[in-house]
């Protein structure tokens, strides 16, 4: 299904408000079970990949010259990207079928060259958890990843120099866990032969439950630098992250009336009954 009708559209927005998704497919929530994370190559197009990295380009350089509701990662012509049909066919498959019950809790940029990458090697979360945030469960024939991280890579990310690493199937480890502090040292070298990683063509899409153990990795391809942005979607019910300076009102009210409401405040039970 890949069909997608168009409705609606924030005010300044090229991209209409898509009322169908694209769902996974058996094979990709089988993998996503038993990795915990997927990679879907080429999902955005040629004209798509260009239009954000330029909002990306103007945002991270000289956001000043953006108009104010235009400055954060996924504002302005980039904000398709909140609720893409590829995106939403995930989320409503792994954190909740109704769309109402997803919440988009977190966006920055990762934006760095072979020669200003720093050390990004911190590898954190993996193993059981029973924090609402990072639980994993399978119940009723559905999977419930909690928080679940989106990644949109603009650029090419060559295998092994510089893309997520991440513990294929730490979400579901028994016998070391980072919540308690049994998460073993030796695991965590990056040639201990427990990581994996990947490449992929620019437009592509990364997606992982973040209760995977997950790194990120210093970037060594000469030929492009990396440019990603990273969306942390979670069940309405739940909070992890404090919300992002960028995603304030000016920039939230913005955007179309539809996506903004995938920056609700967090509820536990609607009080619809009259006063």
């Amino acid at each position: 299904m890949n069909a997608i009708n168009a409705t609606a559209t924030s005010p300044d927005s090229a991209h209409p408000e898509p009322t169908q998704i694209h769902p996974m497919s058996d094979y990709e929530k089988f993998l996503f079970d038993l990795k915990g994370f997927l990679v879907i190559p080429n999902v955005l197009t040629d004209e798509e990949i260009r239009t954000v990295r330029e909002h990306t380009k103007i945002y991270v350089k000289d956001p000043d010259s953006l108009p104010t509701h235009h400055r954060a990662p996924i504002a302005g012509p980039a904000e398709f990207l909140i609720n893409h049909p590829r995106v939403m066919g995930i989320l409503q498959e792994v954190i909740a079928p109704s769309r109402e019950h997803i919440r988009l809790e977190s966006v920055f940029i990762s934006c760095r060259s072979d020669k200003n990458s720093g050390n990004q090697w911190r590898p954190h979360v993996g193993g059981t958890n029973l924090h609402p945030s990072f639980s994993y469960r399978f119940h009723n024939g559905r999977i419930y990843s909690a928080m679940t991280r989106i990644v949109w890579e603009l650029n090419e990310v060559k295998k092994g120099q510089g893309g997520t690493c991440l513990v294929p199937g730490s979400h579901k480890a028994n016998l070391a866990s980072a919540q308690d502090g049994t998460w073993p040292e030796q695991a965590d070298q990056p040639d201990s032969g427990v990581w994996e990683t990947y490449g992929c063509p620019p437009g592509s899409l990364v997606v992982f439950s973040e209760g995977v153990r997950h790194t990120g990795v210093d970037w060594t391809n000469p030929e492009n630098p990396r440019c990603a942005i990273l969306m942390a979607y979670n069940h309405v019910t739940v909070r992890f992250h404090e919300p992002k300076p960028c995603m304030n009102p000016v920039v939230i009210g913005g955007l179309s009336e539809e996506r903004q409401k995938f920056f609700r405040d967090v509820w536990i039970l609607g009080n619809n009954r009259d006063k």
